[in-house]
């Protein structure tokens, strides 16, 4: 599930639900706000709360004056909420979607 497609969730996924989800590997790059994007429409936008305008950028691709900076818009205002839990978006590298309140392990 993505904020993108989080929808109907069976109950014994809802658990499952609570950790945080791998959307895109950093292997990917500079290509990640731009993979991420590629199928988002205004609809979707205006659902997880981000700038239609930023998502336009990202689908354009690195070579955008504004890539970077509609990219930073999308990670700090995308939020989706699903069985009462909002989840939002983290990149450390490796894109994340995870649960408000999720506290990441100690190395």
């Amino acid at each position: 599930m993505t904020i993108k497609h989080i929808h109907g969730a069976t109950l014994s996924n809802i658990i499952a639900m609570t950790e945080p989800n791998l959307v895109l590997l950093d292997s990917h790059g500079i290509y990640i706000p731009q993979m991420y994007c590629s199928d988002a429409d205004e609809h979707w936008a205006n659902c997880v709360g981000v700038d239609f305008k930023d998502v336009q950028i990202c689908q354009s691709g690195p070579d955008h004056e504004w890539y970077w900076e509609a990219w930073q818009s999308i990670l700090d205002d995308a939020h989706m909420v699903s069985d009462g839990i909002t989840w939002r978006l983290h990149q450390d590298g490796d894109l994340w979607e995870v649960p408000d309140g999720y506290e990441w392990p100690e190395d």
